[in-house]
């Protein structure tokens, strides 16, 4: 280091070479361990906790400018009149334009009731505003839980936070009846979070006292979860849904209730994060995460998948199945450690292939009506001819994206629980996972 300073044609600073050094040797070791700047602390926690001190809103960087994807509901943005469509330029003196997204969320962020002036384009009207916009706590929700029908239960977990447990014992509560007879827990993008609070989640689903998974870590010192008599939903019968995105805590639950043969898994394979992260607080603020154990689920089977000093190994479903160790449920059905959890049933969701042309076809039609239809309720939106010509034609002759174009919309413009009540009808992973429930194709109670 005192060769660089000394001698390097340009300046660096020693904070710079250390934090590069720290960084570069993590990531020698796994895919996982890694260095966190103190300014980015807040920001690399802020899911895993009840919420944070913002303005309420989702953005994207649309070219280079911050672009709102959605306002939430009774946020203070909201109440400053930030609307789905607008471009965020500058916050007080700072331009945003060019900044990557970290920067965007620490210039917008800051402390409970501090205020700043918010320049905005508005494309719609071609219009510039000056709006003052004052921080406030912003929740982040979990968990969000509806009925399907009389006897079945929907619960969307998008990630394992501290709350998650006791929002999914809120909600569930509330809406259980004597009806209630099956759940379909949706784990598609969960990348999971705290593994504590996805035991609690397991536990009312497990009867018995059955293990649930287990860390191992140096010295193949061994930690056990158990389950416990009861639960709220250990009588219902389980579907449980899975992709690509799934990792982490999502896997360990999906793995644990295929391992006690409690639910079947739809979906496609999960993403295969098998490492456990122990976080360590250093002196100037940053933090380490550190890789301390490797984690199981109950038949024995690691999910993690292959990785060498230069990343995860990308290995077909070929070279899987033919590498893959095999391992036995509590009833004896065969399942392969294959780096993840392989469904019981391979059903994928092609909607999601065609994510960034939907995103970008969205903004492009909030262009043009968004005062229009913000103005709108989602019933009034959704049986508008108007809407529906437009999308039908923004899609030209790939017919089979209106629906993921009309379902990002409803997102941005109506929330997330309108988009999952329209979602549930075009969903072809969840309409497998309802055909499974009337009619069971994988024997997981012989």
């Amino acid at each position: 280091m005192g060769l660089v300073q000394s001698e390097y044609v340009d300046s660096v600073s020693s904070d710079e070479i250390e934090e590069k050094a720290i960084s570069e040797m993590l990531s020698s070791f796994d895919p996982h361990s890694v260095y966190i700047p103190h300014q980015y602390v807040e920001l690399a926690n802020q899911d895993l906790k009840d919420g944070f001190d913002g303005i309420g809103i989702e953005f994207f960087l649309y070219g280079d400018t911050p672009y709102v994807v959605r306002v939430l509901e009774g946020g203070s943005a909201q109440k400053a009149g930030i609307l789905p469509g607008d471009r965020i330029l500058s916050v007080d003196t700072l331009s945003l334009i060019g900044l990557d997204n970290k920067d965007v969320i620490r210039a917008i962020k800051g402390k409970k009731n501090s205020s700043f002036s918010a320049g905005v384009y508005r494309k719609s009207k071609s219009e510039h505003l000056e709006l003052e916009v004052k921080r406030a706590r912003v929740k982040t929700p979990s968990v969000f839980v509806t009925q399907i029908d009389r006897s079945t239960l929907y619960a969307k977990i998008e990630h394992f936070a501290e709350k998650t447990h006791s929002e999914f014992v809120d909600q569930v509560t509330e809406l259980k009846n004597k009806d209630t007879k099956a759940l379909v827990l949706d784990l598609r993008g969960n990348p999971g979070g705290y593994l504590q609070t996805a035991i609690e989640l397991l536990d009312e689903i497990v009867d018995g006292n059955d293990l649930l998974a287990y860390t191992r870590s140096k010295a193949r010192k061994e930690r056990k979860y158990y389950a416990q008599p009861g639960g709220l939903c250990a009588e219902m019968e389980v579907v449980c849904l899975v992709n690509g995105r799934s990792a982490s805590a999502s896997e360990i639950v999906s793995g644990a209730l295929q391992d006690l043969d409690r639910a079947t898994v739809i979906g496609s394979q999960t993403y295969g994060k098998g490492l456990v992260q122990e976080t360590f607080q250093l002196g100037d603020g940053s933090q380490v995460r550190l890789t301390v154990s490797r984690y199981y689920i109950p038949s024995g089977r690691s999910i993690q998948k292959p990785y060498d000093q230069d990343g995860y190994q990308h290995l077909d479903s070929a070279d899987l199945a033919n590498t893959g160790e095999s391992f036995e449920t509590k009833s004896g059905r065969k399942v392969k450690s294959m780096g993840g959890v392989t469904p019981d049933l391979i059903v994928t969701n092609k909607a999601n292939r065609s994510y960034v042309w939907v995103g970008t076809k969205a903004a492009q039609l909030i262009d043009v009506y968004q005062t229009k239809w913000v103005a709108m309720s989602a019933e009034e939106w959704l049986s508008s001819d108007e809407v529906a010509e437009v999308t039908r034609d923004m899609a030209g002759d790939s017919t089979h994206l209106i629906t993921p174009l009309k379902k990002r919309l409803v997102y941005q413009l109506f929330g997330p629980e309108e988009e999952r009540k329209f979602g549930f009808v075009s969903d072809n992973v969840l309409n497998s996972a309802m055909a499974e429930l009337r009619d069971p194709t994988v024997l997981v109670h012989p």
